[in-house]
């Protein structure tokens, strides 16, 4: 089961229904996209926190914002516990601690499954990845095309520690704003020479 986000008609939206709208439009498609409310509430949580960062934004509206996202992030909460999730993620950190700050089991309370541990960079996890879903030659479905940072961090791990869709997310948007890489990784060489394998292994006749 999955959760709608809301919008109030209190005095602080109507003032900056506009903003808010746009803002959320950023994330609004991997929202709907995502199978459960659990997934939907760490999306919230994320959205919020990379706006929190951002300063270029006039105070006001920054305020309505951050109102408008704790809103619908307790409403979710209480979703999550109405429709009988194991746990609601807690204020404070289980014994097991992730990396990000969020602990295993903390929406769930299952244990999670074994995720490929990948020993290069977050940007060229992200960098792969991107070659992967724009070349239709390689077979990615683009219809997880904007959920990809999201399905990335939850079955990946880098050098054994856990990663957030915001992280890599964030590492992408770097990466691409260098101009002295030209917004690719160092060894984009490597990464982009899987088109050429792909192609070879699609039309080699057996």
């Amino acid at each position: 089961m999955t959760f709608e986000v809301k919008y109030s008609k209190d005095e602080s939206f109507l003032k900056h229904e506009k903003f808010i709208r746009e803002s959320w439009e950023r994330y609004s498609l991997e929202f709907h996209m995502l199978n459960t409310s659990q997934e939907q509430f760490k999306l919230l949580k994320e959205a919020k926190q990379c706006f929190a960062e951002e300063k270029n934004i006039d105070s006001e509206a920054k305020s309505a914002l951050m109102k408008w996202f704790n809103r619908n992030i307790n409403h979710a909460e209480e979703y999550v516990i109405a429709n009988g999730s194991a746990s609601a993620p807690q204020s404070s950190q289980s014994n097991e601690t992730l990396n990000t700050g969020e602990s295993k089991g903390q929406i769930t309370g299952k244990p999670e499954p074994e995720k490929i541990d990948w020993e290069a960079g977050i940007t060229e996890l992200a960098f792969m990845f991107e070659i992967l879903f724009k070349n239709a030659e390689i077979g990615c479905s683009m219809k997880q095309y904007k959920r990809r940072w999201n399905l990335i961090a939850k079955h990946f791990t880098i050098n054994g520690k856990e990663i957030t869709s915001k992280g890599i997310r964030g590492a992408f948007h770097e990466l691409k704003k260098n101009k002295t890489t030209d917004g690719k990784p160092l060894k984009h060489e490597l990464y982009q020479s899987l088109l050429e394998l792909t192609t070879e292994i699609k039309y080699t006749k057996p």
